[in-house]
């Protein structure tokens, strides 16, 4: 029964470690997305500028 215990206590503690690094890794993809967010924005932002800027150039010929 002893051992029973041990090997129990074993598997839960494993459990709690596994847990604690995919915490980790859910807050690291977090702010993975995050950054990845901005740049799509930033990109979009200057794509539309872009576009603007052709469409001015484009008015003048």
């Amino acid at each position: 029964m002893k051992k029973r215990i041990e090997e129990l206590e074993m598997a839960l503690q494993n459990c709690e470690i596994r847990i604690e690094y995919l915490e980790a890794n859910e807050s690291r993809n977090n702010e993975q997305l995050h950054y990845f967010q901005n740049q799509v924005r930033s990109r979009d932002n200057i794509m539309g500028e872009a576009v603007v800027q052709i469409r001015e150039v484009a008015d003048h010929i």
